[in-house]
């Protein structure tokens, strides 16, 4: 048995979304605010604590359509829950079962004839039996009124309610429940768009709580040390403050479950109770003994002595958990020799402390489960349900206070925690663990495959319209094109896994962009600056291999690129393409995958420089990617101006801010490319032989990387002008942010 499939509809910004569960573990993966801890909390809300929703946890853009609803009561409308219920908070939970199976799920099997595969259960918040909502909400509006008839005051005072909304927030967990209801398997699409499965025909409910038996669902949520508002408090199982991080908050309703020696004592439980008897026999005397006087004193006040006052007695009473009940329950080890050195768990770094919690509470969460020790006998169900067949456990943000390389290794082990015992480490156990971990860390996702991430896209927002966000699927991207599938998913784990947490990509020829790229956003992008930017580094000739990633990401993307112009030259007597100056009217094309067979889908360089040229970088119609290459740009060298079109961003550059050039040459370790473009530059020959001269220069051993370096050592790194297409691409992108939200879509 495991979970297909879980789908989110009306919560927070997740107003439909399709989560595809993976056999072992999903990775949320996205931007600051993309939707992810929505996610986490209707995984929660829903499974965990069967309830504790809010009006708040209703997506709010869904807010009108609920108050046209309750505006039509007050007109003597008949109450239309229907309309109502679909804009409120519901999740659809997709099951797959074998008919081996069929006594855990016979609940939920929708007709007779079902012969294993998939089951379908919606939780939905419905009203409770014999409550009138419309009935309630107008006698409060009448109730209002009465006492306010002129309505609001001048300066907004009225009495409660003012609206539905208003009379939900409280009243909504006294009119409302969570009831779950069967959907049938024939409606189950892999397609898009993500809308709601029909139920069927005069459904039933079955209860608020559909997983009894079937789900064992525990969750390490983010704020460790912290609390959510709105977040349950644990129960008898759980420490009592629930998001402590110490393991000495753990270990005391571990040891009860799973060791306590009180219960179903062995042999070895009787010695040690027997010890604890005699120490607590040893400590009484020495009580009696050491507080005697003060006693004899007290009754020497005639209290409480007396015939019919009992006498005052001192005893100690030591129950075996008593010894965990401390700060230093929980110690390390740090002599590392025979001396034995110890220091309590809170003189550890917060990494380590968060580190070793978690693992102890994978471990507690898989012996509970497996009701390891003692717990089997503590058990106790009316329906001797067992262990559950499934286990679903929520990991919210791992990464809190660990280093990267424990964030990775966590990860990497995490897992193997959770099915570390007898009856899971076999590959057809009849237990199944599926773990669900939400992270903004791209060591986080490093550690995971490609295709147990799920995306979490934010939504560009139409003026008035709240933002809301989408999740994409990684599986089956690339379709059946093995060989990128291939490229991109080893060039992602090698370099670039916070691509998955970006406001924005910037996609980049080499290293020298990548070097100086950045100086230029801070000191003259305000915009972008703010912005989380991802560069990745590809080249022309590798970057369209991550188009299907980066359409499916919908991010607002620039790729800067050369224009690798080439033109046919006949070397004896065959017919070979070779590098060229870009230049209009000589027949040449590109060689640049990206501009040929994505955007803007051109070979010929006259198509690509054809005046007028455009004010913007060429960009994609349906999504915000855009291209920006090497046009046309004005190079003045004494009197003497003229346009050129540089052929790679180092000549560009160089054009650009021909005196830094010159300032960078004069550090005492410049390279030699950089005292080359200098001395052409200083030679004060003409725009067009001064282009040629840097062309020649960069066919010859170009030192990209180190010229990109000497220019770091200008004195004023703020003079530094980006070259004007890239100038062009970097202005799209910051219009891009503001104006589709971007980096300040959250703020």
């Amino acid at each position: 048995m495991k979970l297909t499939r879980i789908e989110i509809f009306n919560f927070r910004k997740l107003r439909n979304a399709r989560l595809d569960m993976s056999d072992k573990q999903t990775l949320f993966v996205g931007a600051n605010n993309s939707g992810k801890t929505s996610a986490m909390k209707a995984l929660r809300k829903f499974l965990k604590d069967r309830g504790g929703i809010d009006t708040r946890d209703v997506t709010a853009s869904n807010w009108a359509a609920i108050e046209q609803t309750a505006s039509a009561w007050t007109q003597e409308a008949e109450a239309d829950l229907s309309s109502l219920l679909a804009q409120l908070p519901f999740l659809d939970v997709w099951l797959h079962a074998d008919t081996s199976e069929l006594h855990h799920v016979a609940h939920l099997i929708p007709t007779l004839t079902w012969t294993g595969g998939l089951l379908g259960v919606r939780l939905r918040m419905e009203p409770k039996k014999g409550a009138d909502i419309k009935a309630q909400y107008l006698a409060a509006r009448e109730a209002a009124q009465a006492l306010q008839p002129d309505g609001a005051t001048a300066d907004g005072f009225a009495l409660w309610p003012r609206d539905f909304r208003e009379f939900l927030d409280k009243r909504l967990k006294d009119l409302f429940e969570l009831n779950a209801h069967l959907l049938d398997p024939a409606s189950f699409t892999t397609t898009e768009p993500v809308e709601p499965h029909p139920l069927p025909p005069l459904s039933e409910g079955i209860g608020a709580n559909p997983f009894a038996g079937l789900i064992h669902i525990r969750e390490i949520n983010a704020q460790r040390g912290f609390e959510d508002a709105g977040d349950s408090k644990g129960g008898d199982d759980e420490p009592t403050n629930r998001t402590s991080r110490k393991i000495a908050s753990q270990i005391q309703p571990y040891f009860r479950k799973h060791i306590d020696p009180e219960t179903d004592p062995t042999p070895n439980d009787i010695k040690a109770l027997k010890a604890i008897h005699d120490a607590e026999t040893t400590f009484n005397a020495r009580l009696k003994d050491g507080f005697a006087d003060a006693i004899k004193e007290l009754e020497n006040l005639g209290y409480p002595g007396g015939l019919n006052n009992p006498k005052l007695f001192i005893a100690t009473q030591i129950k075996p958990v008593d010894g965990l009940d401390h700060p230093a329950a929980v110690q390390y080890d740090i002599s590392g020799d025979a001396s034995g050195v110890k220091l309590p768990e809170s003189y550890n770094g917060l990494g380590f402390q968060n580190l070793i919690s978690m693992v102890f509470q994978l471990m507690r969460f898989r012996d509970d489960w497996m009701q390891v020790g003692k717990f089997k006998s503590q058990v106790v169900s009316a329906d001797d349900r067992g262990i559950e067949p499934l286990q679903l456990v929520l990991i919210e943000e791992p990464e809190a206070h660990l280093h990267v390389q424990v964030q990775q290794v966590f990860m990497a082990r995490a897992y193997k925690v959770l099915r570390d015992h007898d009856d899971l480490r076999e590959k057809g156990s009849a237990f199944t663990t599926q773990l669900v971990v939400s992270t903004h860390s791209g060591h986080i996702a490093h550690a995971a495959s490609f295709e147990e991430l799920r995306y979490f896209k934010r939504e560009l927002p139409s003026p008035g319209v709240v933002p809301t966000a989408t999740v994409a699927n990684m599986t089956g991207l690339f379709g059946e094109d093995t060989e990128t599938r291939r490229f991109v998913t080893r060039y992602l784990l090698s370099t670039h896994f916070d691509l998955f947490f970006a406001d924005a990509i910037i996609v980049i020829e080499g290293a020298a962009e990548r070097i100086l790229l950045p100086h230029l956003i801070q000191h003259h992008y305000p915009n972008l600056a703010a912005a989380y930017l991802s560069f990745l580094e590809l080249g022309g000739s590798h970057a369209h291999r991550m188009k299907p990633l980066i359409e499916a990401l919908e991010l607002p993307t620039l790729i800067i690129t050369d224009l690798d112009a080439v033109v046919e030259v006949n070397k004896g007597g065959k017919v070979v393409k070779q590098s060229a100056q870009p230049c209009y009217g000589a027949a040449q094309t590109t060689s640049n995958h990206v501009l040929k067979t994505w955007l803007p889908g051109l070979a010929e360089i006259d198509t690509l420089l054809a005046p007028p040229l455009k004010a913007l970088c060429h960009t994609a119609s349906d999504r915000p990617i855009a291209v920006s290459y090497q046009t046309l740009q004005s190079v003045t060298l004494g009197s003497v101006s003229k346009n050129i079109t540089p052929s790679t961003f180092e000549d560009a550059l160089a054009l650009t801010n021909p005196k830094l050039v010159k300032d960078a040459a004069k550090a005492e370790l410049s390279c030699r490319m950089t005292r080359d473009f200098a001395k052409f530059i200083a030679a004060e020959s003409t725009p067009e032989d001064l282009a040629t001269a840097l062309f020649d220069r960069l066919a010859k051993k170009p030192e990209k990387a180190a010229f990109a370096l000497d220019l770091l050592y200008i004195e004023d790194i703020k003079a530094l002008r980006a070259p004007p297409y890239i100038d062009t691409g970097l202005t799209w992108l910051a219009r891009q942010l503001k104006d589709g939200g971007g980096a300040i879509w959250w703020a």
